[in-house]
């Protein structure tokens, strides 16, 4: 099935979203650090958003800013 992963940060504002139509990509887990571009993030939560039969599953992934180093 579809999923659409949705990235917000601490704050609830989205970070970046990312469609996964054809499931090839794992669900998150907490603590797990991720790499998207530039950016870097541990997953805080994860939940799944209610969706209606026939649409992709749309996980909500609260993540925490990692600091690059320098």
């Amino acid at each position: 099935m579809a999923k659409v992963f949705r990235f917000l940060d601490i704050l609830g504002s989205e970070t970046h979203t990312i469609n996964d139509p054809n499931d090839l990509l794992p669900i998150p887990q907490i603590m797990q650090v991720i790499t998207i571009g530039c950016s870097r993030m541990r997953v805080e939560s994860v939940t799944l958003e209610r969706t209606d039969p026939g649409t992709p599953f749309v996980y909500d992934v609260r993540v925490r800013a990692i600091p690059s180093k320098h």
